[in-house]
């Protein structure tokens, strides 16, 4: 969930405890001591929070996933995005769909690169003024009030995803666009070649001012959904896109790139 009130984490942890079957929580940006205290499973990611569930279902014990690929793969991927980068660029602009997959972000973030600037910030001090306008490193929430007034919600409408894209690829100190995808029923039937088009556009525009902008992305959903998962990872993949398998593997691979590999003894 997004993070609770305690007063509700309270109430949502003692009806856990006394449901007689383990449970995994993810509070997101809550705390993990909390959790366990109560007798439960805690996680803290929404992949972390996956495999520990299917691990119990197994009765295995789960294990601890940075990522998917090998490290070597890893860093011969972060190496060969990062090479490409001017030595003033060194943003992140993570533009997401929903509030949830963005608080995740912003949690990550904060403990690889410091303060990242929000619509929906951690801090007082890095809410935006507007969600319209980012400033150094930045995770905006389009799914909130000021973008969804009038018009359909960005899991379905995609035109300001579109331009705000082409906004940030102008800005000379951005390296890396971060992004989610969203798959399912009420979504839109194809996301992926919904932004395509932008991102291509965003890494020509770059390229004509003698620079590279890294895209990165995870894609949230299933073979079985409406969009096909694989279909559109291969969309975003033949555009240029590193495609991770869950948002926290994409945040961690987008904050390698932007660092040049620095922080990667803090993942």
């Amino acid at each position: 969930s997004k993070p609770p009130s305690p007063k509700v984490a309270e109430k949502v942890l003692k009806a856990a405890k006394e449901c007689g079957k383990p449970v995994v929580v993810d509070f997101i940006g809550g705390d993990l001591k909390t959790v366990e205290k109560a007798g439960l499973v805690p996680a803290a990611t929404l992949e972390d929070a996956a495999r520990k569930a299917i691990a119990l279902v197994k009765g295995e014990k789960p294990k601890e996933v940075k990522f998917t690929l090998s490290e070597s793969e890893i860093k011969d991927l972060v190496e060969r995005e990062s090479k490409k980068l001017k030595s003033d660029q060194k943003y992140i602009r993570g533009l997401f769909s929903g509030g949830t997959l963005c608080a995740e972000s912003l949690l990550l973030l904060r403990d690889l690169i410091g303060d990242v600037y929000s619509n929906v910030a951690l801090e007082s001090r890095l809410k935006l003024k507007s969600g319209r306008e980012s400033k150094a490193n930045t995770c905006v929430d389009m799914g909130t009030e000021e973008f969804v007034r009038g018009v359909p919600h960005p899991m379905i409408d995609f035109r300001f995803r579109r331009e705000r894209i082409l906004s940030e690829a102008k800005d000379p100190e951005v390296a890396v666009i971060l992004l989610d995808v969203v798959l399912g029923l009420g979504a839109n039937l194809d996301p992926a070649g919904e932004l395509v088009g932008a991102i291509e556009e965003a890494k020509k525009l770059a390229e004509r001012e003698g620079r590279y902008l890294s895209a990165v992305a995870s894609v949230c959903g299933t073979e079985g959904d409406p969009q096909k998962l694989s279909l559109q990872e291969k969309k975003l993949r033949d555009a240029g896109v590193v495609v991770l398998p869950s948002n926290a593997q994409a945040v961690h691979v987008a904050a390698l790139i932007a660092t040049r590999g620095k922080v990667w003894d803090q993942i």
